[in-house]
């Protein structure tokens, strides 16, 4: 009988343990909810992130003049683990083009994309991030990986043949942790 008694005491702390797991599982959830989830204000940017008009005014004059007609890549966010395997990046995209038929080809080869962009910002340390010079040459990697996605066959058929249609990376969101 005392085998019995013990074992029905080892059934509820079990279940206690149970609950308590079930209660901080579902706390982490919330609270990764909360961190990975930017809410949304009424102009439809994230905490105070500025519109993608807004990012663009700070691309030079001689790159406004180039851009008669600028076409934006929807946002595109990424969450990867750094190379050092103790620090993430998470980082929000937005491609600039002038072509509206470069747009469309680009956005038929998004995983291929994805697959670039996830590769490289996994190779990236905290170290080269941390610096505004850092981030640029990345931004300068992902614009020269993204335009080798387009064939010599589209450019030349393209109207304006342009070699590199995407034109430049914007940088919406970067949180390096």
């Amino acid at each position: 009988m005392a085998d019995e008694e013990e074992g029905g005491g080892g059934g509820k702390k079990k279940l206690i343990i149970i609950v308590v797991l079930l209660l901080l599982l579902l706390g982490g959830g919330a609270a990764a909810y909360f961190q990975f989830m930017a809410p949304v204000d009424e102009e439809g940017t994230a905490d105070g992130q500025p519109k993608i008009e807004e990012e663009a005014e700070n691309i030079t004059q001689k790159d406004v003049t180039k851009l008669s007609n600028p076409q934006y890549t929807p946002p595109k966010e990424y969450i990867v683990n750094l190379r050092d395997g103790k620090h993430f990046l998470r980082v929000e995209m937005v491609a600039v083009l002038e072509d509206e038929d470069a747009l469309f080809y680009l956005s038929k080869r998004e995983p291929i994309i994805d697959d670039m962009v996830i590769t490289l910002l996994g190779n990236q340390t905290t170290e080269s991030l941390k610096t505004s010079k850092g981030r640029q040459m990345l931004k300068n990697e992902l614009l020269r990986m993204v335009n080798s996605v387009y064939t010599r066959e589209f450019i030349e058929e393209s109207e304006t043949q342009d070699p590199t249609p995407v034109k430049k990376i914007l940088m919406t969101k970067f949180i390096l942790q």
